[in-house]
Parts: C-alpha cells; structure tokens; sequence
C-alpha cells in the first residue's frame, strides 16, 4: 500500500533560548478512498502538543463539514506549505510502500521520535 506521511513539529526553545524544531506527531495519508488520512501524536501533557492535536482533529472536522469524499495526492504537501515557521513546521512528505495500514506507519513512524521509543 503506498502511503504519504509527514512529521509534525512544534517550535520550542533549546539549548540557550534558540528555538528548536520538536517532533510530536504524524499525519498519515492512505490512497483512498474516502478521507483516508489518520494524525498519530505522541503521547503528552505539554500543552503546545495537545493544541497540535486539537488543531489535527479540527481540519478532519472540517473536511467532513465540508463534504470531502477524497483527498488530492498533494493534500499534506499543502498543509505543509501553509504552516508558519513561528507556529512549527511540517517535515517533508515521505512516500513510502513499507506498511500495510495507516496505523502501523503512524506508530512506527512515532516509535522514532519518542525519547524512549514509544509513543
């Protein structure tokens, strides 16, 4: 199954104040049909990651709201585009035939960027 992900990251300050790019999440587009789309976070009471979270549930909202029935090929690409770097920024959109569903390239994906290896 070809898939379509990209990683979400939020702006925080590192080391000497200078802000830093941290991964916390992946949003997950499938072929089709439908909304075949899926945004996976890590696990977290930081409260710049559930706004992201919150965020992703509410551009799901909106396509439903909207009546999509399916998605373009460039939809994460997109959104990517649109990101202000002073909000965070989306990675590039990796292609990849590697997992069997949306879920399980969400979690292996989220597995890399968690301290600990899990998300």
């Amino acid at each position: 199954m070809k898939l379509r992900y990209m990683i979400d990251c939020i702006l925080k300050k590192g080391a000497g104040g200078l802000p830093v790019y941290e991964p916390v999440g992946v949003w997950v587009q499938g072929p089709g049909p439908g909304l075949d789309l899926e945004m996976f976070y890590r696990e977290s009471r930081d409260p710049k990651v559930l706004e992201r979270k919150e965020a992703a549930n509410w551009v799901l909202n909106r396509l439903v709201e909207a009546g999509v029935v399916s998605l373009p090929e460039d939809f994460l690409d997109s959104h990517r585009r649109t990101r202000s770097p002073y909000d965070g920024a989306f990675g590039e959109t990796v292609e990849s035939g590697a997992y069997p569903s949306l879920e399980s390239c969400a979690w292996a994906v989220l597995g890399t960027l968690s301290p600990k290896g899990k998300p």
